[in-house]
């Protein structure tokens, strides 16, 4: 049974792209989608929501993701809108754990330009205790029912780096993509520093990837802006969280984060422990521990 998608969107503002990123993954995987929409007015007299206004604004969710789906040419699998009064974190995360979620998708704030993340309070809420990994879809994000050619995974030595390599290497077994791992190290770290980074990122791929097209590539030079500047040539990019890598923590959550604020394509981000969820989302089996079969198997890039 392929777990379900929760999509966060706003019951009145026109929030497209977490819809959109959501419709699409659910057409990639067959999915059922759960659309939750939350919002703390209350317009009515007695300060309880009357059923007529409920529906109406569950009508007009259904109509959003009807438009999505029409844009893809592929209508989701199942979808069930809930709207009601409540924390948004609160409920995507209540949600998220009853119908046992394989992804919660949430959008980006209103701020900033198009095609970049700035994740606001709401956001980063969500994205604290998830129960499964969170995906962000940036501002102006639109499906062109295209298959995805490129998936990135932003690696650190980290439990929550390795979740995040092997929900890459899922997402791209499924799709038939190729996998590009990337690792950030210090343009002045010294070589004791540089050779373990290098030799985690190339044993978490024969890991994980060793029967998809793969590649590792360590980035040295431009620090978090030069994985920004991949991300223009991604589909999506996965990143763990929680944890600091061996040199530096430039994947770290927060409101400071550039690659969360700056990435151009839909970002997954995969704490340790709940990357499982995902990986069944899209159907991949764990990585194999055996490293002579996994370099004999390995498909080189």
């Amino acid at each position: 049974m392929v777990p379900p998608i929760v999509i966060g969107a706003h019951p009145k503002r026109q929030d497209p792209e977490p819809i959109e990123l959501g419709v699409m993954l659910s057409r990639l995987t067959q999915a059922p989608i759960d659309v939750v929409a939350t919002f703390w007015f209350d317009s009515t007299p007695h300060g309880t929501a009357s059923d007529d206004y409920r529906r109406t604004l569950t009508e007009e969710v259904q109509d959003r993701i009807e438009q999505s789906a029409g844009d893809s040419g592929r209508p989701p699998a199942e979808v069930r809108v809930h709207v009601g009064y409540a924390p948004t974190k609160q409920a995507l995360h209540e949600r998220a754990s009853e119908v046992g979620a394989g992804l919660i998708v949430v959008g980006s704030t209103h701020r900033g330009a198009i095609g970049r993340i700035a994740l606001g309070s709401t956001t980063d809420r969500v994205l604290g205790r998830a129960p499964c990994p969170v995906a962000i879809s940036p501002r102006g994000f639109r499906d062109r029912a295209g298959v995805p050619g490129r998936v990135g995974v932003a690696f650190v030595d980290t439990p929550g780096g390795w979740a995040a390599m092997r929900a890459g290497a899922a997402i791209a077994r499924h799709t038939g993509a190729d996998l590009i791992a990337y690792t950030v190290i210090d343009s002045h770290a010294h070589d004791a520093d540089r050779d373990p980074a290098a030799a985690a990122i190339e044993q978490a791929i024969m890991k994980h990837a060793f029967d998809i097209r793969s590649e590792a590539r360590v980035l040295s030079e431009g620090g978090v802006d030069a994985l920004v500047a991949e991300s223009r040539k991604l589909d999506f990019l996965v990143r763990g969280a929680g944890g600091h890598g061996p040199v530096r923590r430039p994947l770290a959550i927060g409101l400071a984060d550039k690659l969360a604020r700056q990435v151009a394509c839909p970002l997954f981000v995969v704490p340790p422990g709940v990357d499982e969820p995902l990986v069944t989302l899209f159907g991949a089996r764990a990585g194999v521990e055996d490293d002579a079969e996994l370099a004999m198997r390995r498909v080189p890039a």
